[in-house]
């Protein structure tokens, strides 16, 4: 017993060795930009939405308290739609290559993550809208304090490359220290499943159990720890409804919602894998 526990301790131990370029490789998300708010659990800007206009009146920042850390983001309302487009970029990469000042740049193909997104069905008009969705990244400043008090400040896309038909970004050196220091999650396998979701609070429930391995909550507390405008009570119980009439859609994922007790119950997804930090003690021999 002693020596598999060894073993399993070295097996680890070397795994957590790696460099943040292979984690990105192995990973789709860090587990905290899932856990806590940082993209709202809505497609696009609504104007007339109590999300949009509590954002308008803090002066362009949007702040969150949840049990597992509190954020701020200012200048956008990043969404789910931009947290698509990343999980894509991450995920169809053609090439990561960290720079010397410690950023890291990825290239894709944009034709690649669009046909994705679309399904096969984009044309050349999409190619502005996705440059300007990057661009709307690019512009978000994100504040992140973890339940152990770890800050960390941070905007994901310093640069977006286009040169004809290479297109690239490269993500900053502050949001690679953030993913660096972070557990990490891969659900690449998901990602066509997570796609076909219309629902954009749907697709932040499955991203947020995601990022477990085991949880049971209740579907009010879910929903604040997503940032969804508990004092809009029409909404909450239109949404509430969506998710009594999405239990099969839920459970294909392995999340399964009890009607009554108004509670989700998962124990993991067998196409999911954690990945951990990466150790201090990376570049020793």
């Amino acid at each position: 017993m002693a020596k598999a526990l060894k073993n399993v301790k070295e097996k680890y131990i070397q795994h957590s060795l790696f460099d943040v370029v292979e984690k990105i490789e192995k990973s789709t998300s860090s587990i905290d930009e899932l856990r806590v708010p940082i993209f709202a659990p809505i497609s696009q800007i609504n104007k007339n939405s109590s999300i949009y206009k509590s954002f308008v009146e803090n002066k362009n920042i949007r702040t969150i308290e949840t049990k597992w850390g509190a954020i701020e983001i200012r200048n956008r309302i990043l969404t789910q739609t931009h947290k698509d487009i990343l999980d894509l970029i991450f995920t169809y990469a053609d090439e990561i290559q960290e720079q010397i000042d410690g950023s890291v740049m990825i290239k894709f193909t944009r034709s690649k993550i669009l046909q994705e997104y679309t399904q096969g069905e984009y044309s050349s008009k999409n190619f502005k809208w996705f440059k300007e969705k990057l661009l709307e990244i690019k512009d978000s400043v994100i504040r992140y304090k973890d339940k152990n008090d770890r800050s960390f400040a941070f905007n994901i896309i310093d640069t977006v490359i286009e040169d004809r038909n290479n297109f690239g970004i490269i993500i900053s050196k502050s949001y690679v220290n953030f993913y660096e220091k972070s557990l990490s999650v891969n659900y690449k396998k998901e990602i066509p499943r997570l796609l076909e979701i219309e629902n954009s609070l749907l697709k932040a429930i499955v991203r947020f159990f995601f990022s477990h391995t085991n949880c049971n909550i209740k579907i009010d507390d879910l929903f604040i720890t997503l940032g969804f405008p508990m004092e809009s009570t029409r909404w909450l119980q239109i949404s509430k409804k969506e998710i009594r009439e999405s239990i099969d859609i839920l459970a294909g994922f392995g999340i399964h919602y009890d009607e009554k007790k108004e509670v989700f119950y998962y124990q993991g997804n067998k196409n999911i894998n954690v990945i951990p930090a990466v150790s201090k003690d990376k570049n020793k021999n």
